[in-house]
């Protein structure tokens, strides 16, 4: 009985997995919004029903990839943060990020969610203002707000930017790059 269990969630399993390849291929032709489920589904080469019995619109699947990329992102970023280590947070990230490329690609295109990245290094927002004080940044909060958001949006555009030429560099190095980019831009105001 445990078998045919199994079985049934392999099948939806891969069924998710064909959905899902194919929104990525649509989205690389134009946005979520112009998709419908029948497109979709001819993409995807399979019925509306099994479309509908997972889904309810193309808008809904695209959430569910944007969550799962997210949480597993997060989780990466939680354990990162836990051992106080950026190196090791941003390389978590990026190699989730190359993990996912073609998913991420579409995100950050014109036709996706070009927030999504911003959202997923917030998560580190709280524990980067802890670590910039400890440091000895001891400007006031509104002013350590504009320094977090100038070193978010380059490491975001620095992603993006990678992405684009198509992540020819190690995720490592695209992670030390922004580090040591973000350490020198923030040093400036050790003291202040």
């Amino acid at each position: 009985m445990k078998h045919s269990g199994e079985k049934i969630d392999r099948r939806v399993l891969y069924t998710k997995m064909i959905l899902k390849e194919s929104l990525v291929e649509l989205m690389k032709e134009k946005p979520i919004g112009k998709i419908t489920p029948t497109e979709l589904c001819r993409h995807a080469n399979m019925n509306r029903n099994t479309f509908y019995s997972h889904y309810d619109s193309p808008e809904d699947l695209l959430r569910s990839i944007e969550d799962e990329l997210y949480e597993q992102i997060k989780h990466s970023i939680v354990n990162s943060l836990s051992k106080g280590d950026i190196f090791l947070l941003l390389s978590e990230i990026c190699q989730a990020i190359h993990n996912n490329g073609d998913l991420c690609s579409v995100l950050l295109s014109e036709y996706g969610d070009k927030d999504f990245f911003r959202h997923l290094i917030d998560l580190a927002h709280d524990r980067t203002i802890e670590e910039w004080r400890a440091a000895g940044i001891l400007l006031e909060k509104e002013k350590v707000e504009f320094l977090y958001c100038f070193s978010i949006s380059g490491s975001v555009a620095t992603i993006q930017k990678w992405i684009q030429d198509g992540m020819k560099q190690r995720p490592e190095d695209i992670a030390r790059f922004i580090e040591k980019a973000t350490q020198h831009g923030v040093r400036g105001f050790v003291g202040r």
